[in-house]
């Protein structure tokens, strides 16, 4: 068979990212092809090569990402003979609006092997990437619209993760694929007990032409700075890690430099099972959103082709893309521009305006804002995913609005002048998720500026009881969070003495420090992780009110609101207060706040509570 390129011309996008191979014929010689561009600025190509930054040496397939518009060409050239490709790129066509759109059902993110460690692999597993049969499954179900190839980054040759953008390509357009992989930034630092914690985790990482696996933001950053066009996601964001300390925990107060808000665009909420990672993924898409970033939530099977494979079925969570057509360039300008949302059921179609403008959209800061909300279905008569609640969220996470029985189309106000954004959590019957993408208010995002170091009140003296119950509750103060205090009712009132008037400006809830070999350790059945019980993840403490006194008898509100990062202390400022007793009261836990029967009974777990001056 004679040789000749996979493709002899490409018309395509500014933004885009396409294989280019050299097929057919005898098998290469020890002779190399050679690469070239006649334009590195219109198209610039990764060469896998021996000069390729991370190994797996091939020659006859390179990645194309198309930088500006204009025409170039590519040529491989082996032996004395040259293959060209003709290039035209244009800039990406973009939705005129948020309006009239059409709605595509799929999975963010999806694996083609069903291991994790690379020790786990037989030398020439032949099953190792059955990135085809994944593919075959995906059409065979007849109603996913699009879908990933999100490898493990640390399983993956350079020869495989290209492997998965040829094909893609090479599927057809029944389904839309994107091929990149899961990396993973693993950054473990102590903290101020001792304790090491995941400050990163597993990352989605799509649109790029490597993969990988790395201990730092900066060399994270470094790497994809050969990818221009990359976006990232945060896959179950606060999941208990495998391999790595604790609940995993991006610190996005801290990591939301402007490179960092730009890159990532989605936060996934689950896979709309009721798995009891599932309780605490949502959380972190108020901090984002706090933290000026500009995503949208995903749900995702995270399937790695065992016990049922892949498609539709595999799991009932779906992301629903909105774009005018069926193709990568459509749903990838709606990705770039928030056009997506996520439904546990898979079933809600949903559109909402706000002061007349279709979300996602940037408002002009009007202070008062009208929404009108249309809810549709994708399957009829499926009447136990009704939509029976809505809740308006909002900055730190604060639900400013709770609706029920409201139809499938409704309007309201809300008049908040200081609301950077909102976004929508809609309920069925039995309690399910759809979370919709968000809408900015136009009032600027402005990062925290360092405030002043706070300095911890002194626990000695400080006694503490829980007024609930009557008993004693010395646990939550006694400067070791690994001997946590438990609640014996679902609710609680924690009353500290201070025993001397304090000027308290914080306090600070550090959880139970849950550890991936504590649940194997406490799972005498003998578990697979995706089969545990809720275990102490439904225990998490969520809505709380704080009150100060001076004589234990009079009481003033210094702070309420939810705790939404449980893979580190988090600290809660608030105005200066003298203080002699503290209040705490714990008014609802991550279990109770999923909405779910079987987590209705949660007590509460708190690993250590301290103020600060």
């Amino acid at each position: 068979m004679e040789r000749k390129l996979s493709h002899e011309s490409i018309s395509t996008f500014r933004g885009n990212v396409l294989p280019l191979r050299l097929q057919g014929g005898e098998p290469y010689s020890k002779d190399k092809i050679t690469w070239t561009s006649s334009d590195e600025t219109i198209v610039q190509l990764t060469k896998y090569d021996k000069n390729y930054r991370y190994g797996g040496e091939f020659t006859d397939g390179v990645l194309l990402t198309f930088l500006e518009a204009g025409e170039a060409t590519v040529t491989a050239k082996y032996g004395k003979k040259e293959y060209t490709c003709k290039i035209e790129v244009r800039e990406m066509r973009c939705a005129e609006s948020s309006k009239n759109l059409r709605y595509f059902v799929g999975d963010m993110h999806d694996h083609t092997y069903n291991k994790h460690k690379i020790d786990e692999f037989t030398p020439r597993d032949a099953s190792l990437y059955p990135i085809n049969n994944y593919m075959r499954q995906m059409k065979e179900c007849g109603k996913m619209d699009f879908g990933v190839v999100s490898d493990h980054g640390n399983l993956l040759t350079a020869a495989d993760f290209f492997r998965g953008y040829a094909d893609a390509e090479d599927s057809g357009d029944s389904v839309i694929y994107f091929p990149g992989c899961e990396g993973q930034v693993t950054v473990i630092e102590p903290d101020r007990y001792g304790i090491d914690h995941m400050h990163g985790g597993e990352v989605l990482i799509f649109n790029a032409d490597l993969a990988f696996t790395i201990r730092s933001w900066n060399d994270f950053f470094k790497n994809l700075k050969h990818s221009p066009f990359a976006f990232c996601g945060f896959p179950h964001p606060q999941a208990v890690g495998g391999s790595v300390p604790g609940i995993w925990n991006f610190d996005l107060e801290k990591n939301n430099s402007e490179r960092f808000r730009n890159l990532f665009r989605f936060v996934e909420m689950g896979d709309g099972s009721n798995r009891s990672c599932n309780m605490v993924h949502y959380y972190t898409y108020s901090v984002a959103l706090d933290n000026g970033f500009h995503v949208s939530p995903t749900c995702a099977s995270d399937s790695h082709g065992s016990k049922g494979g892949w498609g539709y079925k595999r799991f009932p969570g779906k992301t629903v893309i909105m774009a005018p057509e069926k193709s990568k360039e459509a749903f990838l300008d709606a990705i770039l521009n928030n056009r997506m949302y996520a439904t546990s059921t898979g079933n809600v179609k949903l559109y909402y305006e706000v002061n007349g403008k279709a979300a996602p959209t940037t408002l002009n800061n009007e202070g008062e804002y009208s929404f009108h909300v249309d809810i549709a279905y994708f399957r009829m008569g499926e009447e136990d995913t009704r939509i029976k609640r809505c809740r308006v969220i909002s900055d730190e996470g604060k639900t400013v609005l709770e609706l029920k029985n409201m139809g499938d189309v409704f309007d309201f106000t809300i008049s908040k002048p200081d609301a950077h954004w909102f976004y929508l959590q809609l309920l069925d019957e039995k309690g399910r998720y759809t979370w919709s993408c968000p809408v900015w208010t136009g009032l600027p995002y402005e990062k925290k500026k360092k405030e002043k170091e706070l300095i911890p009140v002194d626990k000695k003296g400080i006694t503490c009881i829980d007024e609930q119950s009557g008993t004693d509750a010395a646990l939550v103060i006694n400067d070791d969070p690994t001997t946590p205090w438990r609640s014996e009712g679902t609710t609680a009132s924690l009353l500290f003495d201070l025993s001397r008037e304090e000027k308290i400006t914080a306090f600070s809830i550090y959880p139970k420090f849950l550890t991936w070999t504590e649940l194997k350790e406490n799972n005498p059945l003998g578990l697979k992780r995706d089969e545990l019980p809720p275990g102490r993840l439904k225990e998490y403490p969520s809505k709380y009110r704080l009150w100060a006194s001076k004589d234990g008898e009079n009481f003033t509100r210094v702070s309420q609101g939810i705790f939404r990062s449980f893979g580190l202390e988090e600290t809660i400022r608030f105005d200066r207060t003298d203080a002699i007793y503290l209040r705490l009261e714990i008014l609802e836990t991550v279990g109770r706040a999923w909405q779910r029967e079987e987590f209705a009974d949660a007590q509460i777990t708190i690993g250590e509570i301290s103020f600060w001056k």
